[in-house]
C-alpha cells in the first residue's frame, strides 16, 4: 500500500526483488543513483515506523507509516 501511494504521487519507486543482505540492497541503490531508501523490516512493520536513508549523506531517520504516506 505504501509504495502504491508513493507511485500515485508520481514518485519513482522500486522494491528490491530478492530477500538478500542489506549491503547488497544498498549497493543496488547506489548503482542506480537512488537518492533515498526506505527500509521496512519486521521491527518496522511491528512498530509501523520506516527507516529512511539519504544515500548521499548517509543520514538515516525514522518516519511513521502514516506520515511517510502523506509526504508523497
Amino acid at each position: 500500500k505504501l509504495i502504491m501511494n508513493i507511485r500515485k504521487e508520481g514518485v519513482s519507486a522500486e522494491i528490491y526483488p530478492e530477500n538478500v543482505k542489506m549491503k547488497k540492497q544498498m549497493d543496488f541503490a547506489n548503482k542506480r543513483n537512488i537518492p533515498y531508501v526506505i527500509i521496512i523490516g519486521e521491527d518496522e512493520i511491528e512498530s509501523k515506523v520506516a527507516s529512511v536513508k539519504d544515500m548521499n549523506s548517509g543520514e538515516q531517520w525514522k518516519v511513521k507509516f502514516e506520515v511517510l504516506s502523506s509526504i508523497f
